[in-house]
């Protein structure tokens, strides 16, 4: 009865009183709209998304060309053996297993810019004063004590420098993007694809221009220039990322407390473990989609610092293994362009399925001749490396695709207040797997028994698509 009379009310005299509030709400908000500088241009939510790419695009160049650079200084210094190339790759992937979780957590509770400019800060210093460790060690007699002090901090400092490239990944890559497209899943898949298009690009070009400069300067010549750029590149770098903020009201909104985080983060470490990231991470849904991923970093059959240097010692020159490289990158390029319109048309999950065999198809192929080779079989040597080349080329199509994938679940699935945390220990667990990969690598140190490698990593990136095919299957018989 009480509704009633209320309604009759409104119907009535209150109808009129209702009507100019409405018409001066109205008149409010169409004043406010005229005077948001956000709505007066609208192309700055372009300019929020140009200016985050131009900042990775600078950073991930620096670390690029470090990441390719520095497996081959490595073996500079000690010729004869993949040892000292093992041993940085252990020590770097050591330091991001870690200290993901830490660098996680940091981020969680820790304003976006703040956060972002201080793991640049960490990556940028500390590639160049590994540079300088390493020129100390090159110009160095073997074996002498300056000559292992320059190698040791080389690794040291060198690993510093991977912690922040991961942070700042975490941070730029994993959080901005996402608070940016505002929950649009197709925005955010171009949104990755165009991050990622910027890293494989990097990935193509800048080992092709630190192997150049290698091949036809010195290695000085290069290790100068690497770490100049590294220096010089901060302050842009962050600049782009405060044009992004002023662009975008959205990233300039301040994060919500993390209150379990920074529980977390004062509690024992028993409590740490069960609550903090790691219990975090195994209470997602997708926890198996996310070990399946972190399972492909337990291989050398990639154009990574293991294979790099066998083929090196196998007699290709620096340019050639940056150009192999370069292919490598293309072909992942291709999946960052494909991906939107296979996302749109068949979803997240089986884009994940038809990239992650893509890659074990490709590269149990490329292992195939290697392995006929072992048993006995004369093929030319031309047609092994071409195959096992192309097969790795071949794979980094489905890589990246299967790749973009599951960071797109972890992107949308994960809790905002946990993305830093969960992203933190999937960084953890996929350089846990690839320090397992440089242990066997100091186990089978010798080039002669690096097949052994490729053929376990062949079988691990199998065992990887069966987990994730296991895990949509699960999802559709649930109908999720």
């Amino acid at each position: 009865m009480e509704a009633t009379e209320e309604q009759a009310l409104l119907t009535d005299d209150g109808g009129a009183a209702a009507r100019t509030r409405t018409t001066t709400e109205s008149s409010e908000a169409t004043s406010l709209q005229l005077s948001s500088p956000e709505l007066l241009n609208p192309e700055r939510p372009v300019m929020a998304k140009m200016s985050l790419y131009s900042s990775h695009l600078m950073s991930t160049w620096g670390q690029r060309m470090w990441e390719f650079a520095i497996g081959l200084i490595m073996l500079e210094m000690y010729p004869s053996s993949l040892a000292l190339v093992s041993a940085f790759g252990l020590v770097d992937g050591l330091a991001k297993v870690f200290s993901g979780s830490l660098v996680g957590s940091y981020i969680d509770r820790t304003g976006r810019l703040r956060a972002a400019c201080s793991m640049y800060v960490l990556q940028n210093t500390a590639v160049a004063l590994s540079a300088l460790c390493a020129l100390i060690s090159l110009h160095s007699a073997e074996g002498s004590a300056w000559f292992w002090a320059g190698a040791i901090c080389t690794i040291g400092i060198g690993s510093i420098s991977s912690v922040g490239a991961q942070g700042s990944s975490l941070s730029v890559e994993k959080e901005w993007t996402v608070v940016l497209c505002k929950g649009d899943s197709a925005v955010l898949a171009k949104l990755n694809s165009g991050m990622r298009a910027i890293d494989l690009t990097c990935l193509l070009l800048a080992p092709i221009a630190a192997g150049f400069l290698m091949t036809y300067t010195s290695i000085t010549t290069a290790v100068v220039a690497i770490a100049a750029w590294n220096l010089a590149a901060w302050a842009p770098e962050c600049y782009m990322l405060v044009c992004a903020q002023r662009a975008s009201l959205l990233l300039r909104t301040p994060k919500q407390p993390n209150v379990k985080a920074e529980t977390t983060h004062a509690s024992s470490l028993l409590l740490r473990l069960k609550e903090g990231g790691w219990g975090i991470y195994f209470q997602q849904r997708l926890w198996p989609a996310a070990l399946a991923l972190a399972l492909l970093y337990l291989t050398v059959l990639s154009l990574g610092l293991l294979m790099t240097a066998y083929l090196k010692w196998q007699g290709m020159t620096e340019a050639e293994l940056s150009l192999y490289r370069g292919a490598g990158a293309v072909s992942g390029l291709l999946s960052t362009v494909v991906f939107p319109t296979i996302h749109k048309r068949t979803g997240l999950k089986v884009t994940g399925v038809l990239g992650i065999w893509w890659q074990a198809i490709s590269l149990v192929i490329a292992v195939v001749p290697v392995w006929l080779t072992q048993l006995g079989a004369r093929l030319p040597a031309a047609t092994t490396s071409h195959v096992l080349l192309g097969g790795l080329v071949a794979s980094r199509f489905g890589l990246w695709l299967f790749d973009l994938s599951v960071s797109q679940m972890l992107q949308e699935w994960v809790p905002a207040e946990d993305i830093g945390v969960v992203n933190g220990v999937q960084s953890s667990l996929q350089n846990f797997f690839q320090s397992l990969s440089f242990v066997a690598g100091l186990v089978f140190w010798s080039p002669q028994d690096f097949p052994v490698l490729m053929y376990y990593s062949a079988g691990v990136v199998v065992v990887a698509a069966v987990i994730y095919s296991s895990f949509v299957c699960c999802f559709q018989v649930n109908g999720q």
